[in-house]
């Protein structure tokens, strides 16, 4: 008798029709429902120049701010640090190819080059030669 005790058994149809009717509305409310999952987004925009990156506005949240350059082949990425300073940093494809390889000299060319060096210093009257530490040369 108590388990089944309908406090708007008396009330008009259309109350018990409301009544039903947002009862539906709230459990479909809470009932999970498959939320589709948000693509990964960059913020940015593309720029000109560093100096256009530079004074761009971004979210103080600390994400970072991408602005890519085709112009000079960059990428600025700007946002705001752990201490809330700014932060700017400077991407540059570098093709391979286009390193320049350094090139060393010989050792007997940077020898010779030495003692025609020392000679010259002998032959200007003694000046007097700093030890190499690099090389380890001592003074004479």
């Amino acid at each position: 008798m108590y388990g089944q005790y309908n406090p708007y058994m008396g009330a008009t149809p259309q109350m018990q029709q409301r009544l039903n009717y947002l009862q539906q509305q709230q459990q479909q409310m809470y009932q999970p429902t498959m939320q589709q999952p948000m693509p990964m987004a960059l913020k940015g925009r593309i720029v000109t120049s560093m100096d256009e990156a530079k004074a761009a506005q971004i979210d103080l949240d600390g994400t970072s701010t991408f602005f890519p350059c085709p112009a000079e082949g960059k990428i600025y990425e700007k946002s705001i640090d752990l201490n809330g300073l700014p932060a700017f940093r400077v991407y540059q494809l570098v093709n391979p190819q286009e390193q320049k390889q350094v090139v060393y000299a010989e050792r007997s060319c940077v020898d010779n080059l030495i003692q025609r060096v020392d000679n010259l210093e002998k032959r200007l009257g003694g000046i007097y030669h700093e030890p190499d530490a690099d090389n380890g040369d001592a003074a004479k």
